[in-house]
């Protein structure tokens, strides 16, 4: 018995409907592309799609955290270190920016965001921020920098913004304290 010549072709159809999965590059692709992350409680997935400014910042942040967690285990007095990694907070423990993203926003917080998401109805422009009215009355502030990007929903921009300055600054403070610390054990001698 010979397959029927449609079978292969629906399969096709479905694997590649299937597959497809929604284009941040539009705003309601963007919110699909956040539900779709939110659904399968994949916050590395959602991290994707948060605004590229509160990405970027959770990169250096992590960065500078790791480097600065470094120098004080290599340069501070033992008796001090505990107490100076301590205060790196939790930037300091995460392997990358997606893992600081993943401990930061739990599940309260992916629900929440969740409960924004939905059909869009209304827009408007406000500053570099694109709002947007969903069908559900919940307002959702998007960001996007270039044309052709993806949309990132806008997410502690302003709190990690300090946050990297802050750690950029740390970092700056620690080297000079090992710096301190060396010349401090120099002195003293063996």
């Amino acid at each position: 018995m010979k397959p029927h010549p449609k079978i292969p072709v629906l399969v096709v159809f479905f694997v590649l409907v299937a597959g497809c999965a929604p284009d941040p590059r539009s705003i309601r692709g963007a919110i699909a592309y956040a539900r779709e992350a939110i659904e399968a409680d994949d916050s590395r997935r959602l991290f994707r799609v948060i605004d590229e400014r509160a990405r970027h910042a959770m990169v250096s942040i992590v960065s500078d955290r790791r480097k600065a967690a470094e120098e004080i285990r290599s340069g501070y007095p033992e008796p001090l270190q505990a107490a100076a990694l301590a205060e790196l907070g939790d930037a300091a423990h995460a392997e990358s920016p997606e893992e600081l993203f993943a401990m930061r926003c739990t599940e309260p917080c992916r629900a929440e965001l969740g409960a924004k998401l939905g059909a869009p109805e209304h827009e408007r422009q406000d500053g570099e921020e694109r709002v947007v009215l969903t069908a559900g009355g919940s307002e959702i502030r998007l960001f996007r920098s270039d044309e052709g990007s993806w949309w990132g929903l806008v997410w502690k921009v302003d709190d990690l913004a300090w946050e990297r300055s802050r750690a950029n600054r740390d970092l700056k403070t620690i080297r000079e304290n090992v710096a301190t610390y060396a010349r401090r054990r120099a002195l003293e001698g063996p």
